[in-house]
């Protein structure tokens, strides 16, 4: 079992490169992005993991959910795009709708991603206040991004490490999920402020998170290995 201090000073260590240049990070390579391939085809982004400028204003970083996404995607051997450097730009933004044509960089490198790497599931992690219904919510525009199976793998699962979920009607839906669901299976997940912490006094809630990703990711990859069989199957009874 990993020990307390151990996940708490990982998640530290990753949060640094974010809150450089007062949360507007860096870039590197002259790209406002970082990400890497796992083995698994499950991808973990954070488009907030820095401030963003939307309307022309800047908004508050997502605390601690660029860390989340790479502790989750190293831990599970899955892939992650986290956003390293606010280059006055939101890729989640405009919500509500469904852009016909995109130029955020993030979101071409990340669809450019998908389509080469044949990912099956792209969670868009971000933060939500306490004020929230609900510990978690999944926004996945009533399954229209993303089929029913996988949804209510991770509802069970946050149930199960008794963390509320909701289907996260408060929500429009931003552009990383629209655009990623017109290529493969995508949702938005909310996460409350408490639960994304470096506390000792709320590790509990931060440890249930992990261990409900982690379960939901792996359940979701068995899921997608099923369905890989089945087609192999279908292909030679054709």
């Amino acid at each position: 079992m990993i020990k307390t201090n151990t996940i708490i000073n990982e998640l530290r260590n990753l949060n640094y490169q974010f809150l450089l240049n007062d949360k507007n990070g860096i870039s590197i390579d002259n790209k406002s992005y970082i990400f890497k391939k796992g083995k698994l085809p499950i991808l973990l982004s954070s488009p907030h993991a820095v401030k963003q400028y939307r309307e022309s204003q800047v908004k508050l970083s997502d605390y601690l959910t660029g860390p989340l996404a790479i502790y989750l995607a190293e831990k599970c051997d899955c892939s992650y795009f986290a956003r390293i450097f606010n280059d006055n730009s939101d890729p989640n933004f405009p919500l509500g709708e469904t852009l016909s044509y995109i130029e955020d960089s993030y979101l071409i490198a990340l669809r450019n991603f998908i389509y080469e790497y044949k990912q099956f599931l792209i969670i868009d992690i971000h933060g939500c206040s306490d004020n929230k219904k609900s510990d978690c919510s999944i926004w996945s525009n009533d399954y229209d991004t993303c089929c029913l199976s996988i949804i209510k793998t991770f509802e069970n699962n946050f149930n199960y490490y008794n963390l509320s979920i909701d289907s996260g009607s408060e929500y429009l839906g931003g552009q990383v999920t629209r655009q990623c669901s017109l290529l493969t299976n995508a949702f938005q997940l909310e996460i409350k402020r408490k639960i994304r912490t470096l506390k000792l006094e709320n590790y509990n809630l931060l440890k249930s998170f992990i261990d409900s990703m982690e379960k939901s990711i792996y359940e979701t990859y068995n899921y997608y290995m099923e369905l890989q069989e089945m087609e192999i199957k279908d292909g030679y009874n054709k």
